[in-house]
């Protein structure tokens, strides 16, 4: 069993490097769950210093969003955390960002493709969550879940982007896919009509046979570019494919 004290390092690097790469600021939580205690650990909500956090600041609650020490609260909405954690064993971590590109895909009547090769762990589509609200309750947390079915990442109308994955390496790595391709389809787009791979070219690739050692080599990357990252707003972003 990863530790308590491991998993809130590694959430709390996360949430460093997603602050790093701007796809996290005012707004956006992550969590990491510990299947063994039924316990999640997430990120504090909107207002919080997400580029300085420390493993003392992450939050430990149950499935039904109760911190464990009776009075620290978690983000608003902790039912996207605790609902994906009860729900798939592939879920151990989960990221909730408002990132610029890929959040556009929730705001336009476009679906989303993959455009890159790396893209294609998205083959079988981005859902779309259709309700204007946010997910503050278990009963949204089970509509989402509904529409994120066994998908790796959800798009939520007019507000941002959900990514599951077996680890926060995982959860990283296709959180930062996913807002690439969705960037550079706005600038293709700008040069012509845009080629995306279809679902059997994806399947042909097959990008998911070795996408935990990739994620865990991104994992890696980033860690030692944040470690020396001054944790200054608009600093420090590296492009995932320059």
């Amino acid at each position: 069993m990863t530790s308590e004290q491991q998993l809130r390092e590694q959430l709390a690097t996360c949430t460093r490097i997603f602050a790093m790469q701007g796809v996290i600021g005012l707004f956006g939580h992550v969590s990491v769950y510990q299947p063994e205690t039924k316990t999640a650990f997430v990120t504090p909500g909107s207002g919080s210093d997400k580029a300085n956090f420390m493993p003392s600041d992450m939050i430990p609650i149950n499935l039904e969003g109760k911190p464990h020490d009776g009075k620290t609260m978690p983000p608003v909405e902790w039912p996207i955390h605790t609902t994906l954690h009860g729900a798939r064993s592939d879920a151990l971590a989960v990221a909730h960002l408002h990132t610029p590109y890929a959040t556009l895909f929730a705001i336009a009547k476009r679906d989303f493709h993959p455009v890159t090769l790396q893209g294609t762990i998205f083959g079988e589509g981005v859902p779309l969550y259709k309700e204007a609200h946010l997910v503050t309750t278990p009963e949204r947390g089970e509509a989402m879940l509904k529409t994120i079915g066994d998908h790796r990442a959800l798009l939520m109308r007019g507000h941002g982007i959900v990514v599951a994955g077996k680890s926060l390496a995982e959860v990283l790595f296709a959180s930062l896919i996913l807002e690439d391709d969705a960037k550079k389809t706005m600038q293709a787009a700008a040069l012509g009509p845009v080629q995306h791979f279809t679902a059997d070219e994806c399947k042909t690739f097959n990008a998911e046979i070795d996408f935990e050692r990739r994620a865990n080599r991104a994992w890696e990357y980033f860690s030692r570019v944040e470690s020396q990252w001054d944790k200054q707003g608009g600093t420090g972003r590296i492009e995932l494919f320059p």
